[in-house]
């Protein structure tokens, strides 16, 4: 199996290092692919001496003065990578010894199988919004430990994380590609075009052993909150418009109403009293602004 691992980097330079060698570590990764988006930490100074240690390691300098996100970086390493296969790896977090041995078998022996995703152990640090260190997995909410294909309802209610996604670069469905437009939430907005272009997804039960780990700490763009739930509730309204048209997408569609409220008026904040009190006029109001939507 060879991987090329797509790697956007963005003021990272504390977790840099640990990051690259974790996925050069890696036996399957024939290349990791870091694309610096406009750094002013000396991120690009760690990327350019790695770069010359290994030649595993593709260095792409920013092209542009200010940083264009996640997206836009993984839309460039996409362009680049050469390899059958394709993973993701955040510039602040790091993959778990023996990232791709699960990976591989399972592959090999599915050829049918377009896209896998496994479990990444989520860290929070104790500077992370006052949250002291602990740790879950974003994965199958199943206990068992083999594989499932993935519906698209299926990731309304998981957690799933690209560090953790790993797939056939060759499908026939199209370009990868993540739209820059939703900022914070992009890498969920890719998997659900996954799903919806009938790509064959199978993911991991959640009782299976994680892949990577994942750190959530205070410089995250995960911790700006208002700019998450914002975006969070453009991404819920372009789905929702998207699935009108498809058939047997109801339930889906007000399971993502649901969120879109929830998003649109940052009610994760809210007491229970609050919620109480207001939960049913926005859904009614909101239903009606979006009644076509949802029949």
């Amino acid at each position: 199996m060879q991987v090329s691992v797509i790697m956007p980097v963005y003021n990272a330079a504390p977790f840099l290092d640990r990051a690259i060698q974790s996925a050069l570590d890696q036996p399957q990764v024939v290349e990791l692919i870091a694309i610096d988006d406009a750094s002013t930490d000396g991120s690009a100074g760690i990327l350019e001496a790695w770069a010359e240690k290994s030649d595993r390691l593709i260095y792409l300098p920013a092209i542009f003065k200010e940083p264009q996100r996640a997206a836009a970086a993984r839309n460039r390493g996409l362009t680049v990578a050469t390899s059958p296969f394709i993973a993701f790896l955040d510039a602040d977090d790091y993959y778990l010894p023996g990232r791709f041995t699960r990976t591989e078998a399972y592959f090999e022996a599915n050829p049918e199988v377009e896209g896998l995703v496994e479990p990444v152990e989520v860290f929070y640090q104790a500077n992370y919004r006052g949250i002291y260190d602990r740790s879950k997995i974003a994965g199958h909410k199943d206990s068992h430990a083999g594989f499932t294909r993935c519906s698209f309802g299926d990731i309304l209610s998981l957690g799933i994380q690209c560090n953790g996604l790993t797939l056939r670069k060759n499908s026939q469905k199209g370009d990868l590609y993540f739209k820059n437009r939703f900022f914070q939430v992009q890498d969920l907005d890719f998997f659900r075009e996954l799903l919806f272009k009938k790509w064959h997804i199978a993911i991991a039960g959640f009782s299976s052993s994680p892949v990577a780990r994942y750190i959530h700490h205070s410089s995250n763009t995960s911790s700006q909150l208002n700019e998450k739930w914002i975006f969070s509730a453009q991404l819920e309204y372009h789905w929702i418009q998207k699935l009108s048209s498809e058939p047997n997408s109801r339930k889906d569609r007000w399971h993502l109403f649901y969120r879109y409220v929830i998003f649109k008026y940052h009610a994760p904040l809210w007491s229970k009293w609050k919620k109480a009190l207001f939960y049913p006029f926005l859904f009614v109001k909101e239903a009606i602004y979006l009644g076509r939507y949802l029949r």
